[in-house]
């Protein structure tokens, strides 16, 4: 190959390199074009992690609710007995 055959081989490489460079710091930015491919393993992993989290609120106010319930029992027994 001579240099007026390998300088043009390098010129469109150089080109592309740079297309594709810009291509991904702008890849960011082409989200709203395109919808987002989220794998079903995240989003099963999000969800359980999301029911996980409500479970444990839920016992937390079932415990506070039987807490609430005992002090009422000690106040009215404490009543009756006066």
């Amino acid at each position: 190959m001579t240099p007026q055959q390998i300088i043009p081989l390098i010129g469109g490489c150089v080109s592309v390199g740079g297309i594709i460079f810009q291509t991904g710091k702008h890849a960011d930015r082409l989200d709203f074009l395109w919808g987002k491919v989220e794998a079903q393993e995240k989003k099963e992993e999000y969800m359980n992690s999301t029911l996980y989290e409500m479970k444990g609120d839920l016992k937390t106010l079932r415990h506070d609710i039987n807490s609430i319930k005992d002090d009422i029992r000690e106040i009215k027994d404490c009543w009756k007995t006066n």
